[in-house]
This record gives structure tokens, C-alpha cells and sequence, in this order.
């Protein structure tokens, strides 16, 4: 098995595959041609064409194989997309909360009195 995440660009020749598996999730971009991916534990596979993406799952094999022409694939680690993706989350929750007023209701807790005789 070949180490797929040691390169950060991989060049597939056609009906070839490779093979690996990451400690963590990489961020795979297929710059040209178009590739095969199927990985340990998923039913289902995948078409990847020329700016196209898939992230990889930590810890599980992932066989990327070229189709019918030389097919090139850019590798890096997928944790920069993770903290964009949380600072974009923060962003619209800070801007969702910016609108907002909140509305309260202040009652005051009075003792009934019915009924009673002084």
C-alpha cells in the first residue's frame, strides 16, 4: 500500500490506483482528469472530475484509482478547511445574536387575598 498523504500532489497514471490511510482528514482536490475513490467501510463510491474535492476519513483505507487518462490529485490536510468553517459558524451566530432583542416579562407574584375577612 502506498502512502497516499505523503505527497501533497499525486499523479495517477490511467487504471492505476493508490492507496492509504491518514491519521487525519485530508482534503483531496483532483486538478486534472478524472478519478475513482472508494473507501474502507462505505458501501457506496466515488466520481471525482477536474475541480472536484473529497475529504478523506481518518484512520480508514482510501484507494483512488485514475480513470481512462493521467490524472493528477492535490493532497493537503483538511484541518485549515475545519477552522474556517468554525470561524464562518461564529461569524453568522454573532451576527444572528447582533439583531436580536430579547423580551422579557416582569410580573410581579401578588398573594391573593379572596376571600378572606379582617
Amino acid at each position: 500500500m502506498r502512502g497516499l498523504f505523503t505527497k501533497q500532489v499525486l499523479t495517477i497514471p490511467p487504471g492505476q490506483a493508490v492507496s492509504g490511510a491518514a491519521g487525519r482528514a485530508h482534503t483531496l482536490r483532483v486538478t486534472q482528469g478524472r478519478v475513482w475513490i472508494t473507501v474502507e467501510g462505505i458501501s457506496h463510491d466515488y466520481w471525482l472530475h477536474a475541480g472536484d474535492t473529497f475529504t478523506t476519513i481518518p484512520g480508514r483505507v482510501t484507494v483512488v484509482e485514475a480513470d481512462q487518462h493521467e490524472s493528477r490529485i492535490e493532497c493537503a490536510p483538511a484541518i485549515h478547511w475545519i477552522k474556517t468553517l468554525k470561524l464562518l459558524l461564529a461569524d453568522v451566530a454573532a451576527r444572528f445574536a447582533r439583531g436580536r432583542t430579547v423580551r422579557t416579562s416582569l410580573k410581579r407574584h401578588r398573594t391573593c387575598n379572596c376571600g378572606e375577612t379582617t
